[in-house]
């Protein structure tokens, strides 16, 4: 039975960002709730010089309710987020309350008589646009689709409201400021906010596409050495305040020199291969095993304590040394490998405190006759 494009669409957005760009997404909600609260801010300033020069201006009062419900909640969002109260749902939330924001901003014109500018408004409006091309920080094109989409039906629903609620006489063509109700100027409206989706969206996918590339390692397919610094620190603090573990693990191959040497450099890439897709295939999905340079390998395992830990890894080091590897010129061959294994909170608090006790013990396996693990 043929999957319908509803339900295509909706399990597509319900995909959950992979592991390099789950970190992004979380600095780019708390970049999107900082230049929330300082447009906000800036925006508030626009009726306040309003009300300088024209007290009586109902639509500048409006202005202020707006501005100052949406610096509110603009401070609210970013504490949320300065919190660490991140959750998988929390960037739909805020791109769809941004974008409602705006909407609710062109419905009081209407409830205070002003319908024309609900639909003509010619700076509320564009807040739509900063909205919808905030997503683009997020990394999630998902997101970016939400928020263009929620925007396009609010705009819709506010144009037929205003089209069949309000009066002939407050849409017509004779007013000063604003002109009259056409549906060119509102589908105009619409496909220009269909035009922005396109563009974060597009945004989205090259700035996503440029992170894999620098964060990847091209042969194994691992994280590389920069990403696992960058994810360490912050991983550190978040398990801090949870009182949770972590394991820090430094793997490299045994006598690897040696197994390029009889076997070709060809064999020695495939046997890093073929260790990445073991890694891959024992460890846990939120595990992060990076390549951190040559035959070295980092594990990172958060939320396992030390005997679970080390059980895995002797697992691991054992079916390693069980698997032969076809070698590119015929024939197969066999790798071991040494493991040096930190504990936080045991073994220190910091990144690279962590990365070189497991690099220290990594040593250590090798001077005891390699093909071991060893931890404290």
């Amino acid at each position: 039975m043929a999957i319908s494009p509803l339900r295509r669409f909706w399990a597509w957005l319900l995909t959950p960002p992979d592991e390099v760009l789950a970190d992004a997404a979380r600095d780019g909600e708390a970049l999107v709730a900082r230049v929330r609260t300082w447009l906000t801010l800036i925006f508030l300033t626009i009726p306040l010089f309003s009300l300088a020069a024209d007290p009586a201006g109902e639509e500048h009062w409006v202005g202020l309710a707006l501005a100052s419900v949406a610096l509110l909640s603009a401070l609210l969002l970013e504490r949320t987020v300065a919190r660490g109260l991140h959750r998988p749902m929390l960037p739909y939330l805020t791109a769809v309350a941004d974008v409602s924001i705006v909407s609710l901003g062109l419905l009081a014109f209407w409830l205070i008589d002003m319908p024309i500018v609900t639909v003509n408004s010619r700076v509320v409006f564009e807040i739509y646009l900063l909205a919808i091309a905030a997503t683009s920080l997020r990394y999630s094109p998902q997101v970016c689709a939400v928020s263009g989409a929620t925007a396009m039906v609010q705009y819709l629903l506010l144009s037929v409201l205003i089209q069949l609620a309000a009066s002939p006489e407050s849409l017509s063509r004779d007013q000063p400021d604003y002109g009259g109700f056409d549906w060119a100027t509102q589908i105009a409206r619409l496909i220009l906010l269909f035009g922005m989706t396109i563009l974060a969206l597009a945004i989205v996918s090259r700035t996503t596409r440029l992170r894999r590339q620098s964060t990847f390692d091209r042969l194994t397919g691992l994280f590389n050495r920069a990403y696992v610094e960058e994810y360490l620190g912050p991983e550190l603090l978040r398990t801090s305040r949870e009182g949770a573990p972590v394991i820090v693990a430094m793997l490299d191959v045994d006598k690897f020199k040696p197994f390029n040497d009889s076997y070709g450099h060809a064999a020695g890439d495939a046997a890093l291969r073929q260790l990445a897709e073991q890694l891959r295939g024992t460890l846990r999905r939120s595990d992060v095993i990076a390549r951190f340079g040559g035959e070295e390998i980092v594990v990172v395992m958060p939320g396992t304590r030390l005997p679970a830990a080390l059980e895995k890894l002797e697992e691991l080091r054992i079916a390693i040394g069980l698997k032969p590897i076809a070698l590119p010129r015929g024939g197969t061959g066999r790798i071991t490998v040494s493991i040096g294994v930190a504990a936080y909170p045991e073994d220190g608090r910091e990144a690279e405190t962590l990365l070189d006790v497991a690099d220290s013990r990594l040593y250590a396996a090798k001077e005891a006759g390699r093909n071991r693990v060893v931890a404290s």
